[in-house]
């Protein structure tokens, strides 16, 4: 199985690398610039060469790269949108100069303007970055359902991501947001229930990679807040579950729990490889 955690890149990409294999991950996650900034700092350009050029060798695919927290991509704001596309151009070109074959967005908040509006303006961000970017698969996340989120149902996923080629546009699903909307994933019952309907309205080959997260609030509260797996609400029954579905043997998984890496994050991958 590919796992692996969502690392920081403050110390230079190479450092990353070095965390990832101590960790013994096979997969990773980073951010390509500040993620609660517009501001974009210096790029490590050397250490997005030596990734690209050794990761694989190194045993670590796929390299993922998520989009920053202050971006939306369906904005009716032109202001706020048009900042929202020159700011994935900025990130995405980034991790196109790593060799990422991920890159992870976040559908977005569809405001005052109809979800359909919004799933439109989606469609029109996914467009131009495909226009710019060949070398690098974008996987929307689905998401808890807080006020106007887009994304934290199966149909509306599936008409964001239905006009694309599922080889560049897929799904990137995430454990807490899945439990936070209103799936029941604390059993294999309830994870084969939320599969049969993801399914019925996705393609298999759509589905990317899993963000794993145990969750601090209940079922369907639409509230996103991670904790540590098997410490949430979710529970070790959920994981433990989830590990065994045959058609989730291939997704990599990716931490995103909080904490620092080389304690917490150790903590947490050891806890998901135990199972």
């Amino acid at each position: 199985m590919r796992l692996g955690i969502h690392l920081s890149i403050g110390q230079g990409l190479q450092k990353t690398m070095e965390e990832a294999l101590d960790l013994n991950c096979n997969t990773v996650q980073v951010f390509a610039k500040n993620p609660r900034s517009w501001k974009a700092g210096k790029f490590d350009q050397k250490g997005a060469a030596f990734i690209r050029q050794n990761k694989k060798d190194l045993g670590i695919d796929p390299w993922v790269v998520h989009a920053t927290y202050l971006i939306n991509p369906c904005s009716p704001d032109e202001d706020l949108y048009s900042r929202s596309i020159s700011a994935l151009e900025l990130e995405v070109g980034r991790a196109e100069e790593m060799g990422a074959e991920f890159f992870v967005i976040h559908p977005g908040n569809s405001k005052k303007s109809s979800s359909q509006e919004a799933i439109n303006r989606l469609h029109n961000t996914l467009n131009h970055l495909l226009e710019n970017f060949h070398a690098i698969r974008f996987l929307v996340e689905g998401m808890a359902g807080a006020g106007t989120e887009l994304g934290a149902d199966f149909l509306e996923l599936s008409k964001i991501v239905s006009p694309f080629d599922p080889g560049k546009v897929g799904i990137c699903l995430d454990t807490c947001h899945l439990f936070a909307s209103g799936f029941d994933i604390r059993s294999e019952n309830g994870w084969r229930k939320t599969l049969d309907q993801f399914f019925s309205h996705i393609d298999h080959q759509r589905l990317g990679l899993i963000h794993v997260n145990d969750s601090v609030h209940n079922l369907g509260e639409n509230k996103d807040r991670h904790t540590h797996l098997g410490e949430g609400e979710i529970g070790r029954q959920g994981f433990e579950a989830m590990v065994k579905l045959p058609e989730l043997r291939n997704i990599p998984f990716i931490l995103e729990t909080p904490g620092v890496a080389r304690k917490e994050g150790k903590r947490n991958l050891d806890f998901l490889r135990s199972l």
